[in-house]
């Protein structure tokens, strides 16, 4: 099962994302946004991490992928953070715990993408589909 794909949006970025499960979903959603920040242009073989812990209790599964969205890229743009790797992530339908570990940017070893002003609620939609989970989400850019 492909994890995300874009598609064209007026002055935004559009997504789909798609996962077996929420977790999945909610990791692809993490994956196609850092994949607009930045894009590696080599590994780099050490870094110092830094681990986050997020947790977040929410009414809906949208705006529980919203938070999450949001705070990822609340520690992008404050502290120039990179995702580096989900340590841990458990999703129920009303609430999400994780650990993320981020690295700092270095253009060595990044690429700077679009600059994401906002995660919106402008078509922000999920759903229960045949092979898991679905997930559309438009970036403002």
């Amino acid at each position: 099962m492909k994890r995300y794909e874009f598609s064209k949006h007026t002055a935004d970025v559009a997504v789909s994302v798609y996962g077996g499960s929420l977790k999945e979903l909610f990791t692809s959603a993490a994956l196609a946004m850092f994949g607009v920040l930045v894009s590696k242009k080599q590994n780099r073989p050490q870094a110092d991490l830094v681990e986050v812990a997020i947790n977040r209790s929410e009414e809906s599964l949208e705006d529980l992928l919203k938070a999450w969205l949001d705070e990822l890229l609340f520690y992008s743009s404050s502290r120039s953070l990179v995702l580096r790797r989900i340590k841990s992530l458990d999703v129920t339908e009303e609430a999400m715990e994780a650990k993320v570990l981020f690295e700092t940017f270095d253009k060595d070893f990044f690429e700077p993408g679009q600059e994401i002003k906002a995660v919106t609620y402008h078509e922000l939609k999920v759903e229960k589909v045949k092979n898991g989970w679905k997930a559309n989400i438009i970036f403002d850019v």
